[in-house]
């Protein structure tokens, strides 16, 4: 049976291996501790890995956790922690870029994206959208070309970067960077608009 720690500040300067013997034997804050000692790090990770999404590496990395805990509850290996928990996200990462539809991160275009039923009636708030609209429509016709018709194909298209890759004569890899390039390109110029 496993020892349970009773004040909260031995959670953070407990080992990786007590944290795991404390996860094993049911603690639930053991868990959390690992969880807080590691998210930031794999949610870099995992960003870096999906050229920069934030969305998908924050996804990733909770599938990543919900794993581990079945895991290590599981199953009672000798593991290295750290090491075990980036092979986990290193996994799922794989298997989101093999998807052939992403989620895109738009946060920054979410104001000329959104549907907004209830400003519709609001003359001002239709008068603003539709500047933030042509606002974006210019900054898209500034991308290069191969970005821009990349973009488009994927998120207004939803086609598959295997699909756009075909269509421009370019890796599939190459697409998924044409349209990273071109959302950051977008996202910046939106920014420096506001």
């Amino acid at each position: 049976m496993s020892t349970v720690l009773l004040h909260p500040t031995a959670y953070r300067t407990a080992t990786d291996e007590q944290l795991v013997e404390l996860v094993r034997g049911g603690d639930d804050r053991a868990f959390d501790a690992i969880h807080d000692r590691y998210a930031a790090r794999l949610v870099a990770f995992a960003r870096q890995l999906l050229g920069g999404s934030h969305h998908d590496a924050e996804e990733v990395v909770q599938d990543a956790f919900v794993r581990a805990l079945a895991a290590l509850r599981a199953d009672d290996r000798e593991i290295a922690l750290r090491a075990w928990l980036h092979t986990i996200v290193r996994n799922r990462a794989l298997d989101v870029l093999r998807r052939p539809q992403r989620t895109t991160d738009l946060d920054a275009l979410a104001g000329v994206l959104a549907d907004h039923s209830t400003a519709a009636t609001d003359p001002h708030a239709v008068a603003v959208r539709r500047e933030d609209l042509r606002t974006l429509v210019g900054e898209l016709h500034e991308l290069p070309e191969r970005q821009r018709t990349a973009l488009v194909l994927h998120e207004l298209g939803g086609e598959s970067h295997e699909a756009i890759a075909r269509r421009l004569h370019v890796s599939a890899g190459g697409s998924k960077a044409l349209v990273s390039r071109a959302r950051s390109g977008l996202a910046r110029s939106y920014a420096a608009a506001a």
